[in-house]
């Protein structure tokens, strides 16, 4: 059943409102021990040819692009939509990374995003541009912070973790841990976690300036760092849930909660985490009716296209 669109615009509103969220760097690839949560789920039947349960093939589905923590939504979108089992799906699977991602939508180098929100640099880029964009919520991830398991602190009010990544609180005695130095690794501006960082913890304050080699180009490279840092657990730093739960889990690493309310799909879907944030399906306003972009949009608004985000390991958006 074909649905209204939620926004048709880029421009200012959709993006203030809508987007922030993680991945990350142009071209990544996922490391081979962070296998997608698709690998779980089970695939559609090998296919080569269209039928009414496999309505493309790798031909003729649109571009697809989008962020590195919706890769295992993609593939097991591909597998549904083709028939391919999951090992060629995942090799049809090319992700640019968040803010790339949109700017190929803008420029025409892609068709459709399954993708988190922009930073507020490239909302400006795509309202310059005058390219309208339709986008629809499909799911919910979150902003987490993690640090190493041995250290004893579970939880951190918003104001702590502000005060931390200003560089007012710059010791975990502060905040109810071990007399230690916190080590606060950061994301690049425009990734889509540095979004999130600063829609829900930063706002207008100045993050405190972190050394080169504590700002982290990559997502695995922040949990790494953070898990590995001088064999201690003083290092602190951030992501998106999904990633760091289902695609890239390390030993080492514990999440911390939000005035005591831990991260979790049952915590991001009833809203009592605070840091829940909406990942979306992208289209140009402009795309046929009869495209493909459109048509994987529509089915991804489905029921059908709902159960794919859930068997991937996401939170569905409730419609």
């Amino acid at each position: 059943m074909k649905r209204p669109p939620l926004a048709v615009l880029l421009p200012a509103t959709l993006l203030a409102t809508l987007l922030t969220g993680c991945v990350v760097p142009t071209g990544t690839p996922i490391p081979p021990s962070s296998s997608p949560t698709a690998s779980a789920v089970s695939a559609s039947p090998t296919s080569s040819t269209t039928d009414a349960s496999h309505p493309f093939t790798v031909e003729t589905l649109p571009r697809i692009d989008g962020s590195t923590a919706n890769i295992p939504l993609i593939s097991l979108m591909i597998q549904r939509l083709t028939g391919l089992p999951e090992a060629e799906a995942d090799a049809e699977v090319a992700t640019t990374g968040t803010p790339t991602a949109w700017r190929n939508l803008v420029a025409g180098d892609t068709d459709l995003l399954v993708v988190y929100e922009a930073d507020q640099s490239v909302q400006a880029e795509i309202k310059k541009s005058g390219v309208k964009l339709e986008a629809h919520a499909i799911g919910r991830d979150a902003l987490v912070f993690f640090t190493n398991s041995s250290n004893p602190v579970t939880s951190l009010t918003t104001k702590q973790y502000r005060s931390i990544y200003t560089g007012a609180t710059t010791n975990w005695s502060q905040v109810g841990g071990k007399d230690g130095e916190i080590v606060g690794y950061q994301r690049p501006e425009e990734s889509g976690s540095q979004a999130l960082m600063r829609k829900y913890v930063m706002g207008d304050a100045k993050m405190a300036k972190a050394p080169a080699d504590h700002i982290t180009g990559e997502m695995d490279e922040i949990i790494t760092g953070v898990a590995s840092y001088a064999n201690t657990g003083n290092a602190l730093g951030y992501s998106v849930y999904y990633y760091l739960a289902n695609m890239y889990a390390v030993d080492g690493i514990k999440m911390l909660g939000v005035s005591g309310v831990m991260p979790s799909n049952a915590t991001i879907a009833d809203g009592s985490y605070p840091y829940g944030n909406d990942f979306y399906v992208v289209v140009r306003a402009d795309a046929a009716a009869d495209s493909p972009a459109r048509k994987v949009m529509e089915w991804l608004l489905s029921a059908d296209g709902t159960q794919v985000v859930k068997d991937a390991g996401y939170v569905a958006t409730q419609r």
